[in-house]
């Protein structure tokens, strides 16, 4: 008789799973599908133990996690229970890490560089395992990864082809003091970080109530949105030294999230800026760029005289 089973004889285990393992997943985005192999390139695993004192850091490569099937084995610690904090895309120049060989709660990840930021934020997402016991004995325990960053298309337009959009007459601008994150994924007071576009171009698109309209689309990126962390979303023409707009953008992002039903249930604005990653906002300017007449996230419409609030 073949003796396979992993239990039958302690010589005849070549083929058993062994080790402690930490899987990783990625559904905690806006299809909610499992999406860890196309989004998680890299991993830098934070070990503390029960405590919250630092015990080692792992850092894998992609090579390594797409071998494992992004499975990250974790081995020479000392039996006992232990607490893990992933981070993916911490190779980035754009971030600073400090207090990261000190406790858990000094943990500080930041922006590097001034409070002015206008590149292209590199994708980062963070995962955290709770108090687990450590031992010789097979385990594999699943950590739910979650993206910190987000991208925005905000499109300006005006409702008439006699007045176009000039981009060096305007400044887009995201503002928040949402630059440092803590090692559980909370953020820290700090001063406030002004976002700039890291790209823009002249668009031309066809609205089913305004017809052909021409505007200019400005990309720009940002850190954790929190719901309950102000940040506002700014527009400002030069030539006038008017404010055209200056928002709550978790505000309005949020208004559209609350009412999104794909995963079968109602879900929380927090939860709908954690899941959303992308977001197309379309301003409608009147004729002389100085009203603003509808607000449109991700293709749901705010009117000005409802809704939206400057």
């Amino acid at each position: 008789m073949a003796m396979t089973s992993c239990t039958w004889v302690k010589d005849d285990t070549e083929d058993c799973p062994y080790g402690f393992w930490l899987r990783l997943h990625y559904t905690y985005n806006i299809l909610d599908v499992e999406a860890v192999q196309k989004y998680i390139k890299d991993v830098s695993v934070y070990v503390y133990d029960a405590e919250g004192r630092y015990v080692r850091r792992i850092d894998v490569s992609q090579k390594m996690l797409k071998d494992n099937n992004h499975l990250v084995k974790v081995e020479g610690l000392a039996e006992g229970d232990y607490q893990f904090v992933l981070w993916s895309g911490l190779d980035s120049s754009e971030y600073a890490v400090s207090g990261d060989r000190q406790t858990l709660k000094d943990f500080q990840l930041s922006l590097a560089g001034s409070n002015h930021y206008s590149g292209e934020l590199p994708p980062l997402y963070y995962g955290y395992l709770p108090i687990v016991h450590y031992d010789d004995s097979y385990a594999v325990h699943d950590v739910d990864m979650m993206k910190d960053t987000n991208q925005l298309a905000c499109l300006v337009v005006s409702i008439s082809e006699d007045t176009p959009i000039d981009p060096d007459d305007f400044t887009m601008s995201v503002i928040s003091a949402n630059g440092t994150l803590n090692a559980r994924n909370q953020l820290l007071p700090g001063e406030e970080i002004v976002y700039e576009p890291f790209d823009g171009e002249y668009v031309t698109f066809d609205d089913p109530e305004y017809g052909e309209l021409h505007g200019y689309r400005y990309s720009l990126t940002t850190l954790r949105l929190m719901s309950d962390t102000n940040c506002r979303l700014a527009l400002k023409r030069k030539s006038t030294d008017q404010t055209l707009f200056n928002i709550s953008l978790p505000e309005y992002v949020g208004a559209v999230g609350s009412l999104y039903t794909n995963l079968g249930r109602q879900v929380s604005v927090q939860e709908y800026l954690d899941r959303q990653d992308f977001y197309t906002i379309v301003f409608f300017f009147s004729e002389d760029l100085t009203r603003l007449l509808e607000l449109r996230v991700n293709s749901w419409r705010l009117r000005a005289n409802n809704h939206v609030k400057l």
